[in-house]
C-alpha cells in the first residue's frame, strides 16, 4: 500500500513544478512584451489599480503610460514639461512624481489622477537641491541633497518648509522612512570612503545619528520596514573592485540587531582591477 501511494504523490509533485514552470515562462513572455512594446524592464513600473504605469521622456517633455495586468496600454499622456523624474509613488487614486525642473533648476512635484486627466505641478524647496525620495503623509515630505555650504547636505522638505542638517563631511540621503513620530533617514557619508549613514528626525531636529563602516564603499540599496524594523539592503565594494551585498536589520535605535549575507561577490574582470 505505501508503494502504492507514493505514485499520485510523484503525480502530484510534477504537476506542481509544472505549473511554477508554465508560471515563470508566461511571466517571461509578459516581460519581453514589455521590452520589446517599450523598451522598458518591469522594474520601471509603478503598481496602480487595475495595472501599472511607468514614463518615458519624449520630445520637450515626458509621457506618462497607463497599461493593464497583461501590459497592454490603457491610456497614455503627454506633459510639455522639461521633468527630470527621480520616483513614483501611487496613493489615494493619485500618482505622485517627484523631479527636477529643468528650466527652473528647482525640484517640483507633479502630480496626477490616475485616469491621466488631470494634473498639477508644483516647484519647491531650493535652487539646485537635488530630490532623492519622498514619502506621501498629509503632504508630500521629500528627501534632498543641498549644495548651499558648497559640500552635500541632507536637506528635508515638510509642510512648506525645508531644514538643513549641516555636516563637514559630504552626506547625501537616499531613502526615507516614517516611523516612530519621526522620520528615519538612509543614506551615506564621504570621510574618505562612502559610509553608510542613518538619521533619526523628529521635529526638525536629529535625534541620533550614526555611521556604519563595513568595507571601502558602503551604500544602501533598498530599504523595507520587516516586523516592525527596518532592514537596509547594503551593497559594499572594496578598493579592487569586488563586491558583496548584505542585509542588515535596525531597531528604533539604529542598532544593529540582525545581518543576512547575499551576494557574496560580484568581481570585475581581471583586466579591469588594479
Amino acid at each position: 500500500m505505501k508503494k502504492l501511494l507514493l505514485i499520485p504523490l510523484l503525480f502530484l509533485g510534477c504537476a506542481s513544478n509544472y505549473a511554477n514552470i508554465d508560471k515563470k515562462i508566461e511571466e517571461t513572455n509578459k516581460e519581453r512584451k514589455l521590452i520589446q512594446k517599450y523598451q522598458i524592464s518591469k522594474s520601471a513600473l509603478t503598481k496602480v489599480k487595475n495595472g501599472y504605469i511607468f514614463t518615458l521622456p519624449e520630445g520637450n517633455g515626458f509621457s506618462i503610460y497607463k497599461i493593464d495586468e497583461n501590459y497592454d496600454l490603457v491610456a497614455k499622456k503627454q506633459i510639455p514639461f522639461l521633468f527630470d523624474i527621480k520616483k513614483t509613488k501611487y496613493k489615494n487614486s493619485k500618482i505622485y512624481i517627484v523631479g527636477y525642473d529643468q528650466k527652473k533648476d528647482k525640484p517640483a512635484l507633479f502630480i496626477i489622477d490616475e485616469n491621466l486627466k488631470n494634473y498639477t505641478i508644483k516647484d519647491f524647496a531650493n535652487k539646485y537641491d537635488l530630490p532623492k525620495d519622498f514619502i506621501i503623509d498629509k503632504n508630500p515630505v521629500v528627501l534632498l541633497s543641498t549644495y548651499k555650504n558648497q559640500n552635500a547636505d541632507i536637506e528635508l522638505y515638510a509642510n512648506g518648509k525645508t531644514t538643513i542638517f549641516p555636516n563637514p563631511d559630504q552626506e547625501h540621503g537616499s531613502f526615507i522612512i516614517k516611523k516612530d513620530g519621526g522620520y528615519y533617514i538612509i543614506g551615506s557619508i564621504q570621510h574618505p570612503q562612502e559610509d553608510l549613514l542613518i538619521l533619526f528626525v523628529k521635529d526638525g531636529k536629529i535625534v541620533w545619528s550614526k555611521v556604519y563602516d563595513f568595507g571601502m564603499e558602503d551604500l544602501p540599496t533598498k530599504v523595507e520596514i520587516k516586523d516592525n524594523n527596518i532592514v537596509i539592503e547594503v551593497l559594499s565594494q572594496d578598493y579592487m573592485g569586488a563586491e558583496h551585498q548584505f542585509f542588515i536589520t535596525i531597531d528604533s535605535n539604529g542598532k544593529i540587531i540582525k545581518i543576512k549575507k547575499g551576494i557574496e561577490f560580484k568581481t570585475l574582470p581581471t583586466r579591469y582591477r588594479t
